[in-house]
């Protein structure tokens, strides 16, 4: 059951909507934390501004949340930062409202419009640190491209020391508050870990830019008090989450402290029995360990484990030979970590066989190709664990130095 929240954020209205029925974002990220969609209204003296909307399919929800608020024929613009149509999917029923409203946005956009909704607005494509003056407010629009679409912008309301950013400094999660700051520790913990989740999995191909976007806002000197993504909480300690931002998309891990990731796909008990070997060892050793593990009656969540991996020191990871390759669900995580994961990590390889060893051999290959560190990598033939016991413990060891 989704549910409609309307708030003041003065000197915004915040229109959100509580997305527990979503199962996969993007049909392919499971979420059982579900997600919110963030829209903005400012009044000005001149007519009212709307951020954004929210996702195709809650039409109704959207404009019965938005007369709720203001007539729609008060709005004079509507800013799109983004054209996903988790952002953009009620324009066409705000614009069959009042299609006298002026949509403002990149200049990418107004095509994508025109495909996506069949629609053609009247529209203006902002330039790269545009200003437009609407009553008391300034806004300053700020190219953002690849957050994770090329035409993404910002919004900064001078007035309101407020910087509108749509899907960049998001998260996944429905937050029981509007406002960080109105979160206690354990929460703010536990929305950490949706934020790396959200960040790997939405902006993880693209997360150079992460970097490029903090560098610009920074460079252009701006007063920056709160921060109004489309997804999640609002920042009113907006330091916090840049921070985190930039540290999580540059890889860094948990300060002072090695994380080392254990991610295995086992079919008979194999590779897990060598796995548990090397689980033990990092217990020894007093190492903060997670373990996503993929066998023949239990499967953790891949889109977790993208969460993890992202600020991880080190990853162990482990799997079968499997028809004269890798495991095709291991190659997967495999191919996910060099799609969407910093490549600032090292990995240790446990593999076995039956016939023939490959998968040990391949998986230095791509994973060297893509820029990580193979530490080592132990292969041995099915059903061979006490022979290589000992190399197994002695590689943990030497790995853990090393983070």
């Amino acid at each position: 059951m989704v549910r409609v929240i309307v708030r003041d954020v003065p000197p915004f209205k915040l229109l959100r909507l509580d997305d527990d029925e979503i199962r996969y974002f993007e049909s392919l990220w499971l979420i059982p934390e579900g997600i919110t969609y963030n829209a903005y209204l400012l009044p000005t003296s001149e007519g009212w501004v709307l951020f954004d909307t929210w996702k195709v399919g809650y039409e109704g929800e959207f404009m019965e949340a938005l007369k709720g608020v203001v007539d729609p024929s008060k709005i004079k613009y509507l800013v799109i930062h983004h054209m996903e149509p988790d952002h953009s999917g009620t324009v066409r029923a705000l614009l069959e409202a009042n299609p006298g409203i002026e949509v403002l946005g990149h200049p990418m956009t107004k095509s994508m419009l025109e495909s996506f909704y069949g629609i053609k607005p009247r529209f203006r494509a902002v330039r790269d640190g545009e200003e437009l003056r609407v009553g008391e407010y300034t806004m300053k629009f700020i190219y953002a491209p690849w957050l994770h679409w090329p035409e993404t912008i910002f919004t900064y309301v001078k007035e309101a020391r407020a910087l509108l950013t749509c899907d960049a400094f998001g998260a996944y999660s429905i937050p029981s508050s509007t406002f960080d700051d109105e979160l206690g520790e354990e929460e703010l913990e536990r929305y950490r870990f949706w934020t790396r989740k959200y960040m790997a999995t939405v902006i993880g191909h693209y997360l150079p830019f992460v970097g490029n976007a903090i560098k610009k806002i920074e460079s252009l000197g701006l007063d920056i008090r709160m921060i109004l993504p489309s997804h999640g909480l609002i920042w009113r300690r907006p330091a916090e989450i840049i921070k985190y931002y930039e540290r999580w998309s540059a890889g860094e891990t948990v300060s002072g402290v090695k994380k080392v990731v254990v991610v295995y796909g086992s079919m008979y008990g194999f590779v897990e029995a060598a796995v548990k070997e090397a689980i033990k060892v990092l217990e020894e050793e007093g190492v903060l360990h997670v373990t996503y593990r993929f066998v023949d009656n239990h499967r953790d969540e891949i889109s977790d484990l993208m969460g993890d991996l992202i600020n991880a020191s080190g990853i162990i990871l482990g799997t079968a030979t499997y028809e004269a390759g890798i495991h095709p669900l291991m190659r997967f995580v495999v191919n996910l970590m060099i799609e969407k994961i910093p490549k600032n990590k090292s990995v240790l390889v446990i593999t076995n066989y039956g016939w023939g060893g490959v998968a040990g051999k391949l998986l230095k290959k791509e994973l060297e190709g893509a820029g990580y560190k193979i530490h080592s990598i132990i292969e041995f033939r099915a059903g061979q664990l006490e022979k290589n016991r000992g190399a197994i413990r002695e590689a943990v060891k030497n790995f853990v130095r090393t983070l």
